[in-house]
């Protein structure tokens, strides 16, 4: 029985160790803490979408300007995007 707890506490500590220095590779791995990934605004679908369906696009045209006071009449809480 001593045995098999002292291979016991040997792994526990093996792994223990292991995890550690794990963590410790991935503390400064630049990869780890800040992954590749792009600015969330603007993607460019969501350009087009301003663009098109925006403020400043619907405010230029008249017809631009009828449909948001039909979202106004109508009650909507979101006049354009």
């Amino acid at each position: 029985t001593c045995d098999m707890s002292f291979h016991r506490t040997c792994l526990l500590v093996a792994s223990t160790a292991e995890t550690l220095l794990v963590r410790q590779k991935h503390a400064f791995d630049r990869a780890v803490l800040k992954p590749k990934v792009r600015c969330h605004f603007p993607k460019p679908k969501e350009v087009k979408r301003i663009n098109v369906h925006g403020w400043e696009a619907r405010m230029s045209t008249p017809e631009g300007r009828r449909v948001i006071m039909r979202r106004l009449l109508k009650g909507r809480h979101d006049l354009t995007h």
